[in-house]
């Protein structure tokens, strides 16, 4: 079984928007961190190329 991190990262930057729209900023920033996450997994997996730690 494969992981979709690109999908997973879009429904942590949905989650994170609803977040902050409710008023939820801390939220909605632990949620950004996800998303940005994935991507870079998501990026590692269609690239092979490990992206630098932030």
């Amino acid at each position: 079984m494969s992981i979709d991190y690109s999908q997973r990262a879009a429904r942590y930057w949905d989650q994170s928007d609803r977040a902050y729209t409710d008023g939820d900023p801390r939220l909605g920033d632990e949620l950004a961190d996800l998303a940005a996450q994935c991507e870079a997994w998501a990026h590692e997996d269609h690239t092979g190329i490990t992206a630098p730690a932030h």
